[in-house]
């Protein structure tokens, strides 16, 4: 079961430290809701993003009927200028900085004419906010570069800077993470999720981190949250605890995981493959079934070998 062992170790990796893997990149995503003042959502709003001195430069987007939006912006070392406009309703720009390898949320508010008349027109994002942004930046380069020291040290800046930002606390969680300091990843973890309840890489570090603490309470409470979140990302983190325990030798307790990975997420073929490994001494009927599955799934998959060779044994 060797490579069962370097795909856990993998999984863990990915599923406890998706924020600092995702550093290596400098992309960087910006998406939110257009309201009215009245809160509601205005359709059809155009959205530009512009960069100064770059004139080729030039992203377009429509809100949706929700008023949804979304821009993917492929160098976020950048400082770009977003303008919302729309026929009947006061035009809003914004000069601001995203964190770089983040997907930023960034709801706006746009006043029809005759609201505009009564009152001013929303404010620049402060200053602070983009600062906050910079050291944060700062940060996610240094720990790209193996210095995280510096790293620490400007993400506890940006976090300083701008309280509301979650992305700090994140990555902050990360580095305690690799270092293998559970309490204080479990601790910036949770104040990114709640800064930010719609991230699932907080709810990652949490799981694993009271996974590592002994707390299966609080695992299980967050694991679930992720599921809710995002059913793929919960079935990987079920997947790698299921992993963890069927190395260890709680194959009961492997089995009720990897089942429960299924159920969040029925096109995850290696949950499937565990699953037909797990039940190939009590149940060769579903053992076939689930390694079937993982094959039809997965057939390149490095252990489509070993499944192949489990189904020759089970007929």
């Amino acid at each position: 079961m060797a490579s069962i062992r370097r795909f856990a170790a993998f999984a863990v990796l990915l599923a406890g430290l998706g924020a600092e893997a995702l550093m290596a990149t400098a992309q960087a995503r910006v998406y939110g809701t257009v309201t009215d003042e009245k809160g509601q959502p205005v359709a059809g709003v155009k959205v530009t993003v512009t960069l100064a001195g770059n004139d080729s430069f030039r992203l377009e987007e429509t809100s949706n009927a929700k008023g949804a939006f979304a821009v993917t912006l492929i160098d976020a070392t950048r400082t770009y200028t977003y303008r919302w406009e729309k026929e009947g309703y006061q035009t809003l720009q914004q000069t601001f900085k995203v964190p770089i390898s983040q997907n930023e949320r960034h709801d706006v508010q746009i006043l029809s004419i005759a609201e505009a008349l009564r009152q001013d027109g929303p404010g620049a994002e402060p200053a602070a906010a983009d600062a906050a942004v910079e050291a944060f930046n700062l940060g996610a380069e240094a720990a790209h570069q193996g210095d995280t020291v510096t790293a620490r040290a400007k993400f506890e800046e940006a976090a300083s800077l701008d309280p509301t930002l979650a992305a700090p606390w994140t990555a902050l969680a990360s580095l305690d993470y690799t270092d293998s300091e559970w309490a204080a990843a479990a601790e910036h973890a949770a104040k990114a999720h709640t800064l930010d309840p719609g991230d699932p890489k907080p709810l990652r570090i949490l799981v694993g981190s009271y996974e590592q603490l002994g707390d299966t309470a609080n695992a299980r409470l967050y694991s679930d949250k992720l599921v809710a979140l995002d059913p793929t990302a919960g079935a990987d983190g079920l997947y790698t605890q299921g992993v963890e325990l069927y190395n260890g030798g709680d194959t009961d307790g492997a089995l009720a995981l990897f089942e429960q990975a299924v159920a969040a997420s029925a096109e995850h073929a290696k949950a499937h493959y565990m699953l037909g490994i797990c039940l190939v001494a009590s149940d060769a009927a579903r053992a076939r079934e689930h390694l079937e599955t993982f094959l039809r799934l997965a057939p390149d998959d490095p252990d489509a070998g070993t499944a192949r060779e489990m189904l020759q044994y089970l007929k």
